[in-house]
């Protein structure tokens, strides 16, 4: 059994077999669809999301409540006094904040609890990279302070690429980058993602039609990773995952890829978004 439990949100799009595997807890983040409260993937799925995308007329988020952090910690205090949460870049959502204060007022109740929370400056599968760290070295023994320097060490190694069908979803949300592309021209692809190790959402280009798309999105990442060492890699799709079947094939083809995961964004995500497609990966 591992000495730290684990703790990060849904919005982290780890594979279901990596979350198993390491016993990782995930706190599912609130959301209103057409003003009826939903649990990101625990009261709906992916597929559901999409299946009622069309008739979508008010979507929010917010973060979970206190007793969504309190519970997991609760549970996992049974088996550990450490636990390590990390969750969504605080930039973009009040959930690492509302992570604290669950946190601070589980420890004064519970003195024997040692629990750290990390901002993961980032979020999709590259927040999942950071979180997998720390889990693999959870399962091999290290302690608390071992953990979290893992994770910090795997912040700036962590970073995610999208090629937008449209910006409008994540501006109407709030959380795109300033520069973002307003227009809407015919088959314009924006292309976003976290980079940079900001926190925040950048504007990374865009391209005229898919195949361009996805070809610069390969040339980004190559910008951030030395090509000939191996990587790891997570591509996301929102609507349908024959979206991703070239764009898997290409990265694995360009890169050293020694992992590779195919995960959907959940409902939180793509309700930001819209239809869009992902790579996060990890050096």
């Amino acid at each position: 059994m591992a000495k730290v439990g684990i703790v990060t949100d849904s919005i982290a799009c780890l594979p279901p077999e990596v979350i198993k595997k390491y016993d990782i807890r995930i706190v599912p983040i609130a959301l209103n669809i057409n003003g009826k409260p939903y649990r990101d993937g625990v009261d709906i799925t992916p597929d559901g999301f999409w299946k009622m995308f069309k008739d979508i007329k008010e979507f929010t988020t917010a973060a979970p409540a206190l007793t969504e952090y309190t519970d997991i910690l609760a549970g996992l205090s049974k088996t550990t006094d450490n636990i390590v949460c990390t969750f969504v870049s605080k930039a973009l959502s009040a959930i690492y904040e509302v992570a604290v204060q669950a946190g601070n007022l589980f420890k004064k109740e519970n003195p024997g609890i040692n629990i750290e929370i990390i901002d993961s400056r980032t979020a999709a599968g590259a927040e999942g990279f950071i979180v997998e760290e720390m889990a693999r070295a959870a399962n091999s023994g290290k302690s608390l302070a071992e953990v979290v320097q893992v994770g910090n060490e795997a912040i700036p190694r962590a970073k995610f690429v999208t090629v937008m069908e449209t910006m409008k979803y994540i501006i109407k949300s709030g959380r795109a980058p300033k520069t973002a592309y307003m227009g809407e021209l015919f088959q314009v692809k924006p292309i976003i993602g976290m980079v940079s190790n900001t926190g925040l959402v950048e504007n990374l280009g865009r391209a005229r039609g898919r195949e361009k798309a996805l070809e610069r999105l390969l040339d980004i990442i190559g910008e951030h990773v030395d090509a000939s060492k191996p990587m790891r890699v997570n591509v996301h799709y929102t609507s349908s995952i024959k979206d991703v079947e070239q764009l898997k094939q290409m990265v694995t083809v360009r890169y050293n890829c020694t992992e590779t995961y195919l995960t959907p964004y959940t409902p939180v995500m793509s309700g930001h978004t819209g239809p869009v497609v992902a790579v996060s990966f990890y050096s």
